[in-house]
């Protein structure tokens, strides 16, 4: 274990220095818990509180203890990964549709885990997970378990921290899919440089192939260094670039999207419900690696199944031609993306509801501001997991870029800033709720509070059909951008 109140007796504590604490002022503690040694990478008599304890105490000491943890637990579950199909997603936006459509294809043919932004499937059910890409202990049991039920293959989300903080040291990737790296966690990386190397690092820990956007200044840049080193082959896939995999006669029609595909096995055409351009290059990236996989094209046209992916533009149809769209967008590029798509078919206003979490990245929070007041007609400011950070002060840094005349509202209340978007809304009216998605939680302070923005929606969308004297049956009408 890692955290000193999980200790039992005969367990081992691993001591790790984290962002915010650091694991060896708590060794005493799982000590006392009855943990029977230590794996540090400092001096135990060196910490004042631990004097006592030296020379007493089994004591194992590493250069690093995240790379210790990682390596461990790896032989504890007995390295699941390399009897597993592991197949690795990074890059800023597109992750979790990448996977999820990659997911859906396999699935078919055979038992499919996935580990990402909407938890983990091990083959029945969802279940909720605290980080992107867990912890290396709690990330090798998982793949046990999966092993265990009969799973075949894992697709899994991973992301920078992940690989700079060594959770997936010691996975056996068998491919990787790169999306797109565009500003975000810029507080963690401190440059676009880093964050590119972090990122870079899973490309190199494959042994069959890898999946990159060329379209995408970084991705070109790391099939070029693949390449020059030999490392496993490259399928490339955009749609200006000449890639392996290139999407081209690409119609977006409302609430779907038309385009024909060149692939190494051939043409095809391809009919998805996910509407955006974004949405081309992420059925591009499942195209690609299920290619590579082996399944043929009438295999992957299973695609065209996939009707909506949990908070990724999940559109709630509230009447009078109002669209609800509840999105995870919470990066500049996300949100560009889905104004740009919003933009297209938009009939009236396009009504933004949204804010930046706190104690993280605070540099995009003026250009995520820039971009909504550029593209919406009127923005409503409020809170998304603010954490310590004075919610007021967020804004402030949003509305740093805004241009003059912006319409927004301030409203703290995320909940009150939902209603009021809806039970103010106009016909034609699209209301965009970003940067929670498929969550359910709103944390302020060190307080975590369940939140579900899908039943806030229901509920004000009854308060307003009961306002308007309509039949809530007739406020559930088909979706027609």
């Amino acid at each position: 274990c890692y955290h000193s109140h999980k200790a039992k007796p005969g367990s081992v504590f691993v001591a790790i220095q984290g962002l915010r604490s650091d694991g060896h002022q708590f060794i005493a503690d799982a000590l006392s818990k009855g943990a029977c040694a230590v794996v540090v990478s400092k001096e135990l008599h060196k910490i004042t509180a631990l004097t006592d304890l030296y020379g007493k105490v089994t004591v194992i000491r590493v250069r690093e203890t995240r790379s210790a943890l990682s390596r461990m637990a790896a032989n504890l579950c007995k390295h699941p990964s390399k009897a597993l199909n592991m197949i690795g997603v990074t890059g800023t936006n597109g992750k979790t549709t990448i996977a999820y459509l990659v997911h859906a294809i396999l699935e078919r043919y055979e038992g499919v885990g996935q580990i990402g932004s909407l938890g983990i499937f091990s083959g029945h059910e969802w279940k909720e997970s605290s980080h992107t890409t867990p912890e290396s202990l709690e990330l090798q049991k998982i793949l046990k378990d999966m092993l265990d039920s009969g799973l075949k293959s894992c697709i899994m989300e991973v992301s920078s921290h992940a690989l700079e903080l060594g959770r997936v040291r010691d996975i056996d990737f068998d491919a990787a899919i790169f999306s797109n790296l565009t500003h975000e966690h810029m507080d963690f990386h401190k440059s676009m440089e880093n964050y590119y190397i972090a990122k870079r690092r899973l490309f190199y820990m494959t042994n069959r192939f890898n999946v990159i956007n060329i379209d995408d200044p970084y991705g070109k840049r790391l099939a070029s260094e693949l390449t020059a080193c030999n490392q496993a082959p490259i399928i490339t896939y955009g749609i200006k670039e000449d890639a392996d995999c290139r999407a081209h006669s690409v119609r977006m029609l409302g609430n779907h999207t038309e385009l024909h595909i060149i692939t190494p096995a051939g043409d095809m055409t391809l009919r998805i419900l996910l509407p955006g351009r974004y949405n081309v290059y992420n059925c591009l990236a499942a195209v690609a690696c299920t290619h590579m996989l082996g399944l043929g094209l009438s295999e992957i046209k299973a695609l065209e199944q996939v009707k909506q992916i949990p908070g990724r533009f999940e559109v709630i149809p509230a009447g009078r031609n109002v669209n609800i769209i509840i999105d995870y967008a919470h990066t500049p590029d996300g949100f560009q993306q889905l104004l740009e798509t919003v933009s297209g078919f938009a009939k009236g206003r396009i009504v933004m509801v949204f804010g930046c979490v706190g104690e993280r990245d605070q540099s995009k929070r003026s250009v995520m501001g820039e971009i909504a007041s550029r593209y919406s007609d009127l923005c409503i400011l409020t809170t998304d997991n603010c954490r310590s950070e004075n919610p007021k002060d967020i804004i402030e840094q949003i509305k740093k870029g805004f241009s003059i005349g912006t319409n927004y509202v301030e409203i703290l209340d995320r909940e009150a800033a939902i209603r009021y978007a809806i039970l103010n809304s106009k016909e034609n009216d699209t209301i965009l709720v970003t940067g929670k998605g498929h969550e359910k939680k709103q944390v302020i302070g060190n307080i975590t509070f369940y939140f579900d923005e899908r039943k806030i929606v229901d509920t004000a969308l009854k308060d307003l059909s009961r306002q308007m004297g309509i039949s809530p049956a007739r406020l559930s009408v088909e979706y027609r951008p």
